[in-house]
């Protein structure tokens, strides 16, 4: 078992963790095949789109809290014994959830399939700072995006055509097959402790603490408040996107093998922009990037409002130009105002930005559509994105 301090690496010296990347991208095509396909299979399952975004925030509530435990499991387990354990639970899972004939069957498996890839997330974001060093971090960041977003222009199209050929669930099966193929990957990565590109590195003692006392001194840092709120941001955005796009344009009556295209392609300005974006910011800093990204979500929003079925399927693709300058730069800043002694215990906390996200928008999406149709939750969601936008100001300068 390897400590905290000692930073990962492979036999192969990719250079800024590059295998993390290529791991991202081979997870981000099984995992959005299935995601692309989700709510329409709930939605069949639950028989009203309303209660697809409770069972979100459901979902959402488990993925919180192990969000906030996350980094009393890192100091007991390694890293590493702790990725081969999850990907091997994935790729049964996925499978698992094709044979669940009731909700309350596919929810017991799904809690489970919730719970690793919250701490899959976690590790493999941990795994890319640990393998560069201060002045690559953002390059790394900006790779890691890159890979992941290529990741979703093949997994949604993917696992539309699946699904129209041969079910939704379809996508599902999919999924388990490209976490055999990932975690064949890892096994080959033989990881070892020590990081040789970074060996140079003073390492700096990890601090650790109880969940309270970390969740306080978290609290008490301005920015890292601020940090989390970006990221709740960008999370909120993935949330309404994931969930109500694919309904509305079933809706609309739209078949599912558009869905995924539309998925696919609304990924396009995250790997045209989102390396830019990162080099962007580390010259003119991550505040006006960050906040350029939301002033282009809430406008995009309201004029979803407006549009024709066709105009409003261009406009999903566009609107991702916003989360462009975001999503990269969210981490950017996260691992700019946090001491390196302190990520591990405080990343967790971070993180949860992503369950909280995941809680708030489906049950307030939910609430909207009842009182206000599919036009109250892109109004509602710009209303968020615009408040966050004004905080953005109270970032400091030399960020």
């Amino acid at each position: 078992m390897h400590s905290l301090t000692e930073k990962i690496s492979t036999h192969h010296e990719h250079n800024d963790g590059r295998i993390f990347a290529w791991m991202a991208m081979l997870s981000s095509i099984g995992y959005s095949s299935f995601l692309t396909m989700l709510p329409i299979v709930l939605a069949d399952k639950l028989g009203n789109d309303t209660y697809v975004g409770y069972y979100y925030s459901g979902l959402a509530i488990i993925s919180l809290a192990v969000s906030l435990l996350s980094s009393l499991l890192l100091k007991r387990f390694s890293k590493i014994l702790l990725t081969k354990i999850i990907l091997a639970a994935l790729s049964v899972i996925f499978v698992a959830l094709t044979f669940a004939s009731s909700i309350w069957n596919f929810a017991a498996i799904d809690i489970v399939r919730v719970t690793c890839m919250t701490l899959f997330f976690i590790i493999l974001a941990i795994f890319v700072r640990d393998f560069a060093t201060e002045k690559q971090v953002a390059l790394a960041e900006g790779r890691f995006y890159l890979f992941t977003n290529i990741g979703w222009v093949i997994g949604p199209i993917t696992g539309g055509l699946l699904a129209k050929s041969y079910g939704t669930e379809a996508a599902f099966i999919f999924a388990s097959f490209c976490y055999l193929l990932l975690i064949t990957l890892f096994f080959q990565q033989h990881l070892v402790a020590k990081n040789p590109l970074i060996h140079h590195r003073k390492e700096l003692p990890t601090v650790t603490g109880s969940f309270w006392k970390n969740l306080r001194d978290f609290m008490r840092q301005p920015e890292l408040r601020r940090a989390f709120l970006v990221s709740f941001g960008m999370y909120f955005w993935w949330s309404i996107s994931g969930i109500y796009m694919p309904l509305a344009l079933t809706n609309l009556g739209f078949s599912q093998d558009i869905v995924g295209l539309v998925f696919s392609l609304s990924v396009v300005p995250l790997i045209l922009l989102e390396f830019h974006a990162t080099d962007g910011a580390r010259k003119f800093g991550v505040r006006r990037y960050i906040l350029i990204g939301f002033a282009i979500l809430s406008v995009t929003l309201l004029l979803f409002t407006r549009a024709s079925p066709s105009l409003l399927l261009k406009l999903m693709i566009l609107i991702n130009i916003g989360a462009a300058f975001i999503e990269p730069n969210k981490e950017v800043f996260f691992f700019k105002v946090v001491k390196q002694e302190d990520e591990e215990r405080f990343y967790g906390i971070y993180n949860a930005a992503y369950p909280v996200a995941y809680i708030i928008a489906p049950t307030l999406g939910a609430l909207l559509l009842t009182s206000f149709g599919i036009n109250g939750i892109w109004i509602g969601s710009a209303f968020v994105f615009i408040l966050i936008g004004l905080m953005t100001l109270s970032i400091g300068k030399k960020y």
